[in-house]
């Protein structure tokens, strides 16, 4: 084909407007329908709300998730902030009613409050079993409304809250203990490991192996501590100067002294220990252990926890292996570091 016989198609060629037409109205109406798609899928993102890892603002899941804590009749641990800041003792709960805007809780051992407490700001506490592994969840709330159902028996409301915060599973939750609240520690590894026999009186046992009494001695330092286990750091001079040899299986028994500011009192737990896993530090020389705890002690119902009570209660660890009293704990002084500082997060196995 030749360039003339190309020229000569072109001039030929007749221009049909109506198919031209159809054409540009179907363009047009793809076009438009991806605006209004694109439209509809912008709006949709504007109204979902960021929300944080571990942060669940859902008003039906967080509905859904206090109904199971009801179904499974779990305990509601509540702390009411003072006006100076400072929490009061937690008022330990048993749920008793779920309504859409609130929540009614009956307070264990407490007959009545006053109705000063109305509208003061509360802290909650509390978890689910789902598929056997415990979660743990807090929120905020006012008391709404104090009752008295009948006599000897005090129930609050308290408003829904708009948003959960999941602390996941609670034996994973690792601090390092605050010095403000560590009163002292005390090791017992070895030839000072106490007898069976006389593990429940600790009158018999031989002098600890290794103290830390803080600005007196620094034997050992715990480097974290969750309610399953503890890592522990070992001096390099501490190591040569007793001939210390840690090996992994091995039974220890740890003396931790702790500080309760909600109940300003010291919490006192003996943990035996298993080491799980021991290594050096180099270049410093330092040892690090790492132990999961077996069973633990509180002093019996009447011993006083200074150097003269003797009667240690042992108890088996939680369904979930861990020292429920002891992570309590942590999780409250988590929760206090995690509100000063959010961006920081929390050390986690």
């Amino acid at each position: 084909m030749t360039l003339s016989d190309i020229q000569q198609s072109f001039y030929t060629r007749s221009f049909n407007p109506e198919v031209i037409g159809d054409w540009l109205i179907g363009i047009s109406l793809i076009i438009a329908a991806l605006v209004v798609f694109l439209g509809i899928r912008a709006i949709r993102a504007r109204r979902i709300r960021y929300s944080p890892h571990g942060i669940i603002t859902d008003p039906q899941m967080i509905r859904n998730i206090i109904r199971t804590a009801f179904d499974q009749r779990r305990p509601f641990e509540v702390q009411v902030a003072s006006q100076t800041g400072q929490r009061r003792p937690t008022l330990r709960c048993a749920p008793e009613y779920l309504a859409q805007t609130n929540l009614t809780l009956e307070i264990n051992g407490l007959k009545s409050l006053s109705n000063r407490w109305l509208g003061r700001s509360v802290h909650v506490f509390f978890r689910i079993s789902l598929h056997k592994e415990f979660t743990y969840y807090t929120f905020s709330s006012t008391i709404d409304g104090i009752f008295l159902p009948r006599q000897g028996v005090c129930h609050i409301t308290l408003t829904m809250p708009q948003r959960l915060e999941n602390r996941q599973k609670r034996s994973f939750l690792r601090m390092t203990p605050p010095p403000e609240f560590l009163m002292g520690a005390a090791l017992w590894y070895g030839e000072t490991l106490p007898q069976p026999q006389s593990m429940d009186d600790i009158s018999l046992w031989p002098a600890p192996k290794q103290l830390f009494i803080p600005d007196k001695a620094r034997q050992f330092e715990i480097l974290d501590l969750s309610a399953g286990g503890v890592r522990l750091g070992v001096p390099a001079r501490i190591l040569y100067k007793n001939a210390l040899q840690f090996k992994v299986s091995e039974v220890c028994v740890l003396l931790i002294d702790l500080f309760d500011p909600e109940h300003s009192k010291r919490l006192r737990f003996w943990l035996q220990c298993r080491i799980q896993n021991v290594w050096i530090e180099h270049p410093s020389g330092d040892a690090r252990l790492g132990m999961q705890f077996r069973s633990w002690g509180r002093p019996r119902d009447g011993q006083e926890h200074g150097e003269n009570a003797g009667g240690i209660e042992w108890l088996r660890l939680s369904a979930s292996n861990e020292v429920e009293p002891l992570g309590n704990w942590i999780m409250r002084r988590h929760l206090e570091i995690f509100r000063e500082h959010p961006a920081d997060g929390s050390k986690q196995a």
